[in-house]
């Protein structure tokens, strides 16, 4: 059996990553939030970011090419930089940590930012490369060592005076390198193995697919109310999951 799971188990590892992918494709976001703190229930944390990393490759090939163009480089270069350095930090954090402490900080992690996506809060003011660049720096730590660096970035960029295209695209490029660094740093410290592979190459369709339809669905019967619904599902996730650990 892949790391050693039950049937039952592979089971619930691809059910999660296929409501990952429909929360991708519905709302934009959410993969990781559902994704990691599910998987880190039956494996250990770093074998969950690898495999969600990997499963990203395809999206990443198709979503940078359509949205360089769109992007502000500019903008997103003290951002970028930010994640160069504090990615691999928290890769390191993640792979040097006990698995069930890391458990519990990818939950409190969760619930944060669950928190941080339902008030809808955005930076006020002026932002600068600064705030740029320490919203890289934060969200790559969170990134390397949770696996859900997202908010930090997406709040910053959504707080700029861009028109919703270059927003998109310059969400797209974070995160999509983000991603790619995370997983470089997996493969430096040799924590991408012949399993993982093998396990996300049989994740990955399910994903795609399931990314594809709830893109779809968005589409057709886009609503506000999935969102808050969305939010009260990961909520529900990061209390089982901190239970799962201490009981």
């Amino acid at each position: 059996m892949l790391f050693g799971l039950e049937i039952l188990e592979i089971i619930f590892c691809i059910s999660v990553i296929a409501v990952g992918g429909f929360l991708r494709g519905f709302l934009g976001f959410g993969a990781a939030l559902v994704i990691v703190p599910s998987l880190s229930i039956v494996l250990p944390p770093v074998f969950a970011i690898g495999i969600l990393v990997i499963i990203e490759i395809p999206t990443i090939m198709y979503l940078v090419p359509a949205n360089i163009r769109d992007a502000n480089l500019k903008t997103l270069v003290p951002m970028l930089c930010g994640l160069v350095i504090s990615v691999p930090i928290g890769t390191l954090i993640l792979v040097q940590t006990e698995p069930t402490i890391m458990k519990l900080i990818i939950s409190v992690v969760l619930l944060l930012t669950v928190g941080l996506l339902a008030s809808g809060w955005r930076f006020k003011g002026d932002v600068g490369k600064g705030l740029m660049t320490l919203s890289g720096t934060v969200g790559g730590l969170i990134q390397g060592s949770a696996g859900m660096g997202g908010p930090p970035l997406v709040t910053a960029l959504m707080s700029l005076p861009d028109n919703p295209t270059t927003t998109r695209a310059n969400i797209v490029m974070a995160l999509s390198t983000m991603s790619s660094l995370n997983l470089v740093s997996l493969i430096f410290l040799e924590k991408v193995t012949q399993e993982l592979l093998y396990f996300s190459a049989l994740c990955a369709p399910v994903y795609l697919l399931i990314n594809y339809i709830g893109a779809r669905f968005f589409k057709q019967h886009g609503s506000a109310h999935f969102r808050t619904a969305a939010l009260i599902v990961l909520t529900f996730i990061a209390l089982v999951t901190i239970y799962s650990n201490l009981s």
